[in-house]
């Protein structure tokens, strides 16, 4: 259990982990403690749920807000919880984050796969009139890349975080929510912030360069033909045989690329990737497939992936958080990959002590997702294998 000093004029939070099937007399007494330490009405929760709660979530939701006097309830499905310093990557149960945000507008809007619903024109008018970031809680059967590319037409650069439904293999079972109930339909729920806080964020790929940036000079659609106006593929070749044997071991299956976000940086490092798979290599023509639609001119770095780069990946982003803040935050949320916990580290609880150590007993919530959203450059893009993050602080 995490706690927040309460103010009435700035922002302050509680989160807390209940574990265990749906028990009424436990999720009362977890939204009594948020409504005692924040005192007066909240403004927002935040619910993670395991699938099993599915079936008692209108009761969940309801004694929320009745007890934590929380009129506004917003989740998803998850793969394992999150909370404080804890990871339970596979236990059953509900994480809570309620927030109480005085001086802060929230605009919540349900959103459809189309974006000619009325619910997106709310979406750009709230965002003309001064948006500070987004939560964006998705379902992964229905929000892809292609439904980024029209978020991120319809916003523009506004920061976003967040991450899609977990906790099961049968798409059917996976759900998001708000105080109204579970949206069958909806791709995501959008929580919009604005005003009185400061929203900010991190986004971990979990990756480090290794080699030399090359000048993409050849492509076509995901299609790489040329780095440096040499064959892509013996680029590639030749990065892995440039690596330590020991770092080639590590290496096997494990090299992706990454897209400068920017040309403007003398010195290419940890964060001033896109990070995006290698999708296959065709050694007779020399190209690569990737996850991306690279362009030419585009400087390229090839990335590895292993828990050493992951971890401290992850304890750069948060240092580089923490320098950007006003004050010390009073809330963060975390969405982290499905991969990562114990299966990529060898021992649990890894982001969330990061996390702790970094900004101490700041109350954290958040799940193990299947697919993370986070903000690299100017635009919103689905992410995996990775940590993302919201974090918010008091202007």
């Amino acid at each position: 259990m995490d706690i927040a000093t309460p103010s009435t004029t700035s922002g302050s939070a509680y989160s807390e982990l209940v574990p265990g099937s749906f028990d009424e007399t436990k999720a009362i007494e977890a939204a009594r403690r948020a409504h005692q330490q924040l005192g007066d009405h909240a403004t927002i929760a935040f619910l993670f749920v395991s699938c099993d709660l599915r079936e008692s979530l209108a009761d969940l939701i309801e004694l929320v807000q009745i007890h934590a006097r929380c009129p506004q309830v917003v989740g998803c499905s998850a793969s394992g919880l999150i909370n404080g310093e804890q990871e339970d990557e596979e236990a059953n149960g509900f994480s809570l984050l309620v927030l109480r945000l005085p001086q802060t507008e929230v605009n919540v809007v349900s959103l459809p796969p189309e974006n000619h619903d009325s619910s997106w024109d709310q979406i750009r008018r709230w965002n003309r009139e001064g948006c500070d970031g987004w939560v964006l809680l998705g379902n992964p059967v229905l929000l892809g890349e292609e439904w980024m590319n029209q978020w991120n037409r319809t916003i523009g650069s506004v920061p976003v975080y967040g991450g899609l439904a977990g906790g099961s293999h049968r798409a059917e079972e996976l759900f998001v929510f708000d105080q109204g109930g579970v949206h069958e339909n909806a791709s995501a729920i959008a929580i919009g912030l604005r005003g009185g806080i400061q929203f900010s964020g991190l986004v971990s790929q979990g990756c480090r360069p290794i080699g030399e940036p090359f000048t993409i000079t050849k492509a076509d659609e995901n299609l790489i033909h040329q780095l440096a106006s040499q064959s892509a593929y013996e680029q590639l070749q030749s990065t892995f045989h440039n690596l330590s044997e020991q770092q080639r071991e590590r290496a096997q299956g494990n090299i992706l690329i990454g897209l400068a976000m920017s040309e403007y940086v003398e010195d290419f490092n940890t964060g001033d990737f896109l990070v995006r798979s290698i999708l296959g290599g065709d050694p007779d023509k020399g190209a690569i497939a990737v996850g991306a639609l690279p362009r030419v001119g585009q400087t390229l770095q090839f990335q590895l992936r292993d828990k050493e780069a992951a971890s401290a990946d992850l304890h750069y982003a948060l240092g580089k958080c923490q320098q950007h803040l006003a004050n010390p935050p009073f809330a963060a949320i975390l969405f982290s990959c499905g991969g990562r916990g114990k299966h990529l580290f060898g021992r649990p609880h890894h982001d969330a002590s990061q996390f702790a150590a970094t900004f101490g007993t700041t109350p954290l919530a958040g799940f193990f997702c299947n697919g993370e959203i986070g903000t690299v450059g100017d635009k919103a893009y689905l992410h995996g294998f990775t940590a993302s993050a919201l974090i918010l602080a008091n202007k």
